[in-house]
């Protein structure tokens, strides 16, 4: 389990960066390993609860009569927008307050001058985006498995 999360938010890696998923790993450069947390899980893990009470809270609470897919449809987007802010907002912390190492972030030359910048806050918004259709793909996964025990929407979303 503790790299399944990992593995699936590493097949959107082109869009926040091999440098970012190093960083997201644990990746600690002071000695050269992942000794840090590994931020896939934290993130990942609040992402499923989120998306097991929203489907929960559809199928069980809500059930509604009228119109299922429209509602199926709005808890889906509320749940994936809620989880891509939550996936930035831990990131974007984390850029801004240096956690980040600076062997992820900077590329130096010699002299220790910066070369290039290898992390930016546009990363953090892209995971954003990353948790955001893991999102989508846990609450549509969750949905197949819990619709069962629904009354009114055994068939919802398909």
């Amino acid at each position: 389990m503790n790299e399944i999360i990992g593995e699936i938010y590493c097949l959107f890696e082109s869009l926040f960066g091999e440098n970012f998923g190093n960083y997201l790993w644990g990746w600690n450069c002071e000695d050269g390993s992942f000794t840090n947390p590994n931020k896939f899980n934290q993130i990942g893990l609040i992402t499923i609860l989120i998306c097991v009470i929203a489907v929960l809270i559809y199928y069980y609470v809500f059930n509604p009569v009228r119109k299922q897919r429209m509602c199926w449809c709005v808890m889906l987007g509320t749940t994936a927008v809620i989880n891509g802010f939550i996936g930035y907002y831990i990131t974007i912390n984390d850029y801004l307050d240096g956690k980040i190492g600076d062997c992820l972030m900077n590329t130096r030359d010699e002299e220790g001058n910066i070369v290039a910048t290898l992390i930016n806050s546009w990363d953090c918004f892209y995971f954003g985006v990353t948790n955001f259709i893991v999102s989508v793909c846990f609450f549509f996964l969750f949905s197949m498995i819990l619709k069962w025990g629904s009354s009114g929407n055994k068939h919802y979303p398909i």
